[in-house]
């Protein structure tokens, strides 16, 4: 059921990660297809060293690999979960998001340009695998 989940407290936050669908998925099935490094990060967020934020369209897609896979995760109680602790903050899509697809159209699929847009905005660093992304050099890319 993923790893433990820890409030901040009054410890300092200091590392920004966006996080892509895979490797929030693999983070809570405490999956070997995590990366070292990824994992790594998620072990920050829950020593409360830094935040993930995890964009709408990754709930989105969270949502449908879950149903789609039959995996033994209850979506509902997972994300309440993650909204409770204190290292993960969901972050919206709006329209204006919609206004930086130009500035990300190096990244050719849609969900792939709005995560990395996310990671840009914020000057956080994107948990994925995705090549797409990682050669983009629009954010850094841990994994």
């Amino acid at each position: 059921m993923g790893k433990g989940v820890e409030g901040f407290g009054a410890r300092a936050i200091v590392k920004h990660y966006v996080t892509d669908t895979h490797a929030l998925l693999w983070y809570l099935t405490d999956s070997p297809l995590l990366s070292k490094a990824a994992s790594a990060a998620f072990d920050e967020a829950d020593a409360g060293h830094a935040l993930i934020y995890i964009p709408a369209i990754v709930a989105a897609e969270l949502y449908f690999v879950i149903a789609k896979l039959k995996l033994p995760l209850d979506f509902a109680a997972e994300i309440n979960r993650l909204r409770q602790s204190g290292q993960f903050e969901f972050v919206p899509f709006t329209v204006d998001d919609t206004l930086d697809f130009k500035t990300d159209e190096i990244v050719p699929e849609m969900h792939d340009r709005i995560i990395v847009g996310v990671a840009r905005r914020l000057n956080a660093a994107c948990l994925t695998r995705d090549p797409a992304i990682a050669t983009s050099r629009l954010a850094p890319v841990v994994w």
